[in-house]
């Protein structure tokens, strides 16, 4: 069995600059790295690479990913509100366990934030 230390999902942008002001402005990511189509963001342990590919019809394609809080979810979405971003699905608690919004970026992904109720 491989010793996995994690997963780093990456999501496809139009713009990786543009993207990476996003991600830390509305998220509160920081950068690790930025290349001219390629960046890495992170918050606390959870890392996304950012990579600039469009279709052929001039679209990045659509990812999504989860952000698993260990607490403070209300303040955090109330954070991401607060700076203006509007929800792609309200803050709420679900019969799976789950306190969970979500989130979209300026290209279409989807970024899934929750905790354990």
């Amino acid at each position: 069995m491989p010793d996995v230390k994690d997963v780093v999902p990456t999501f496809f942008v139009a713009d990786v600059p543009k993207s990476v002001e996003w991600y830390e402005r509305v998220l509160g990511f920081n950068r690790v790295f930025m290349m001219p189509e390629y960046a890495g963001v992170e918050l606390g342990p959870a890392r996304i690479h950012l990579a600039q590919f469009v279709t052929k019809k001039g679209a990045p394609l659509k990812g999504a990913c989860y952000l698993r809080l260990n607490g403070g979810v209300d303040e955090y979405v109330a954070s991401i509100e607060a700076k203006g971003q509007k929800l792609t699905s309200a803050l709420r608690d679900h019969d799976y366990g789950m306190r969970e919004a979500t989130v979209r970026d300026i290209d279409g992904n989807d970024i899934y934030v929750g905790q354990p109720i």
